[in-house]
This record gives structure tokens, sequence and C-alpha cells, in this order.
């Protein structure tokens, strides 16, 4: 009997080591065979469902890719398509120049991506279409060879599904993605993604089909989006400066804002206090807006009554947020009243969240500042026990 679970045994890890091997070959001549190819086309359904979204996001796009050795933004050149109901353009990259094809609009707005201005790419959800690994297969090698990181497989009859679990970071954890590769073609056919953010979850997924390798050239690349370029309006494009950004000087009087308390929908008011008061302009799913929070809530319960902290959300203004801000709070608290607007008076010039203002009992600005940093408690306590200690 013995021997028998002894020879079983020896089967089973001889079974495990094949397995192993295959699974090892197969990889490795996926990542050779995108390494040899100089071009793809592609189309891809991309997905991402947003850590509080209600709905996904979907984009539908067919994407063209030349690699470029020498370039270090992007590894490659591209032009791909993006349609919807509101939506009709392609972006096309040729470095240095990232250009936005509207159609719509009849003009193209040029970027210039070697002064670091590729936010239509990489700000935009759309850019993710491009994510498939293919101008950079390396990444994917990286991370399964990367020792703090923990690999899976099923290997199945059609494919090898590769499952990449990534340590957990002080904010964020169950990081996972899948690679799917089929087995006939050694081509990525689907990529999964997730990751969780207390009790929720954001997901990503690629499904990828169509593709053909090297049937591109340059001469392609120019006739499928050239007649646009010499047809439309073009545009460069001019990033915001100090100045757009400015908010409104210390002594100057802050707008009157008008909206309504949570969750009382029914009722519009002016926001009137006769205390200091911080305005915190933020919304449900911007990460330094909850960093900001716990900040917030230390000061409140430091000064409690002698000032008034007021949290200004212009984005999940309807009723139809009502249960997305309940959760929120339920996981994020807030120990102070969430101000529900239509619009913010375009003098306080919100163009990045958080923005914070302090108001003195006159509704005077003494204190503004765009964003989060490490010592925003320290800076927020020194203006507030200066303003107290002035009356």
């Amino acid at each position: 009997m013995k021997q028998i679970l002894f020879l079983l045994l020896i089967l089973i890890n001889f079974q495990l080591f094949s397995q192993s091997k295959e699974n090892e070959q197969l990889i490795n001549e996926t990542i050779l065979k995108y390494k040899s190819y100089n071009s793809v086309s592609y189309d891809v359904e991309y997905m991402i469902k947003f850590f509080d979204s209600d709905e996904p996001n979907f984009v539908n796009s067919n994407v063209w890719i030349i690699k470029d050795p020498l370039d270090t933004i992007f590894k490659s050149k591209f032009v791909y398509n993006i349609r919807d109901s509101i939506v009709n353009n392609f972006k096309y990259y040729n470095s240095p120049y990232l250009n936005v094809i509207s159609l719509n609009e009849e003009k193209v707005v040029r970027f210039d991506a070697s002064k670091g201005h590729t936010s239509p790419i990489t700000g935009n959800i759309d850019g993710a279409v491009l994510k498939i690994y293919f101008s950079d297969i390396e990444r994917l090698e990286r991370k399964i060879n990367n020792t703090k990181n923990k690999v899976k497989y099923l290997d199945t009859v059609n494919f090898l599904k590769i499952t990449i679990l990534y340590p957990d970071d002080e904010d964020f954890h169950d990081f996972e993605e899948s690679v799917f590769i089929d087995k006939t073609t050694q081509i990525i056919s689907k990529i999964t993604y997730q990751v969780k953010y207390k009790d929720q979850i954001q997901k990503n997924s690629w499904l990828i089909s169509n593709v053909e390798f090297d049937q591109l050239n340059d001469y392609e690349f120019e006739n499928r989006i050239g007649k646009y370029l010499k047809k439309f309006k073009l545009e460069d494009y001019k990033p915001l400066t100090e100045e757009d950004y400015k908010l409104l000087d210390n002594g100057a009087t802050a707008p009157k804002i008008t909206g309504n308390i949570f969750p009382n929908y029914d009722k519009t008011i002016e926001l009137n206090t006769d205390k200091i008061v911080i305005l915190d302009f933020w919304y449900t799913s911007c990460m330094p807006c909850i960093k900001t929070i716990p900040h917030l809530n230390k000061l409140k319960e430091k000064f409690k009554d002698k000032i008034e902290i007021i949290g200004v959300n212009p984005i999940e203004n309807k009723e139809k947020h009502k249960e997305k801000i309940e959760n929120f709070i339920k996981r994020t608290p807030m120990d102070y009243p969430i101000f529900l607007v239509e619009s913010i008076p375009s003098e306080y010039n919100i163009r990045a969240y958080p923005t914070l203002y302090i108001l003195d009992k006159n509704r005077k600005v003494r204190y503004s500042k765009i964003g989060l940093s490490d010592n925003t408690y320290e800076e927020l306590d020194k203006i507030l026990n200066e303003l107290l200690n002035e009356n």
C-alpha cells in the first residue's frame, strides 16, 4: 500500500512539473512572439468599473500600433478611434506629438508629449485600450518574475490563465491581474484587473479580438488620418498656468453659495454662518479628497463649535446619488455637513479637488489651497488658531 501511495505521489509531482514546464514554455513563446513583431492591429472592448460608480464605462476601439524603440514615452506610435453618442474622434501619436482629432468639431488639438502633455492618453480611460502588452511585453515578464508578487496558473484546453497577485499597500488591497493566453495562437486575448479599497472594488477588463501582426506600415498610418490632419483646423494645446489655477486672494469677499444640506434635497438654502468656516470642495471618487477628510475630522474634534467645516460637493448633487453618499460616509465618516451644489461660483476657480478655503466671520478669505499635503492638518490648525486669537 505504501509503495502504491509513493508511486502516486511521484506521478502527481511529475505531472505538476510537466505542466509547469509547459506553462513556462507557452509564456516564453508568447513573449518572444510579441517581441518579434513590429506592428499590431486589433479590436478591443475595454471596461472599467470605478470603485463607487453605479455602472461600468465601456470603450470600444480599433487600435493600430507600430513599435518605435527610440520613443521614450509610449515605445510606439499609434492611432485608435473612439466613437459613441457624444464623441467621435481619433487619437494619433507620432513622437513627439499626440493629436486628438475631433470629427464632430472638425479640429485637431496637438499635444507635445515631450513636454509631458500626455493627458488625452494617460489621464483618460480610453487610453487604456493600448494596454495589451504589445509595446512592452517585458513589463508582463517582470511582473511574473517579481518575487514580491504571487503567480497562479489555470491551464485549460483553450487557454492559459496567468493570475498575478500584487502586495497590498497603505490604501488598497487584493490587487489581482489575470492574463489569458490563447494556447493555439499564442495571443493575449483577455486581461482582467481588480483592486479593493475598504468595501469597494474596482474592475477593469480588456477583450481583444481580430489581432493581426505586421500588417501595418507608415503609409497606412498616414492614409488613415492624414486627410483629417490636412483638412481640419489645427490648435496647439496650451497647458494651464499658475495664473489659471489662482484662487481667491486673501482678504477677498467669498461669493455666496446656494445648495442643499445632505440629505435634504427639497430645500435650497444659502450657505451662511457667523463662524470661521472651512470650505472643502470634494467628491466621493477623489482619493486626495478622501485622505483630506480625517484631517478635517480631527480639526472639528479639536475646535468643536468654534468653527464650521462644510464639505461642498458639486458632483454627486442629485437625489439619485443619495445611496452613493450614504455608503461613502459609512466607510469614510465625515464629522461635518455635506453641502450639495448645482454649480460653484466661478470666482472660487475650482479646477482640482480637493480645494480648501478658510473664511473668517466676515466671509473674507484667509487661506486657500489646492490638493492634499502631509501637513494639511498642521497648516489649517495654525490658521484657525490665529483667527480665533484675533477675536
